[in-house]
């Protein structure tokens, strides 16, 4: 991963998400503005969580600090997500983690687009690295899509606002990806990530 993206970092401890830029715009800050990928929790907003109890190692990399790789030849620019984390190490297949957040305000209206939004930039992403980019093939890893929205705890999963279950089976099928709607992740070992259990 280092030699296709800049500033990629290794991780085995828990390890938070957030993206600061509407909190920025709305708070006229200038620290702190983007996506973030911190061992620390954010004080200042919500964020994705990837609990890691085994210290399991892991690279991660910011796509907010990798604008070249999504630029195409005509000057355009791919559609995104905000980051990818991928295990060192597996004893099986390792898992390759694309990450998208969004920020709803709270508003329960916002859910559904926010959503779609987030999975069509997932699957560009994907498609973008696999197919345009050839950085790797689509089961070379047990891939994961997550969609987190870190403002609405009490809407999990988020899915449910939009998708049947038949219709993420699809996004299996079609993309060999598992979509996680969730504000928080556990990551087991380098082969397995999991929701976490709720009563």
């Amino acid at each position: 991963m280092e030699k296709y993206f800049y500033g990629t970092r290794h991780f085995d401890c828990t390890v938070f998400v957030a993206d600061y830029t509407q909190y920025a715009q709305e708070y006229h800050e200038r620290r702190g503005i983007g996506v973030v990928i911190s061992v620390e929790k954010p004080e200042l907003i919500n964020s994705l969580v990837f609990n890691n109890p085994n210290n399991v190692n892991f690279w991660g990399v910011n796509f907010e600090k990798n604008g070249a790789v999504f630029k195409l030849e005509n000057g355009e620019k791919v559609s995104n997500c905000e980051c990818m984390f991928v295990s060192e190490q597996g004893n099986q297949k390792r898992w390759m983690v694309l990450v998208e957040l969004k920020y709803c305000k709270g508003e329960n209206r916002n859910i559904a687009s926010n959503y779609s939004d987030a999975l069509s930039q997932l699957k560009d992403t994907f498609v973008y690295l696999c197919d345009e980019k050839h950085l790797f093939e689509r089961d070379s890893f047990r891939n994961y899509w997550i969609i987190s929205m870190p403002e609405l705890n009490d809407k999990i999963p988020f899915s449910a606002f939009l998708f049947s279950q038949d219709e993420l089976t699809d996004y299996k099928d079609k993309y060999n990806s598992i979509i996680i709607s969730d504000n928080e992740v556990n990551i087991w070992t380098g082969s397995v990530i999991k929701r976490p259990v709720y009563d």
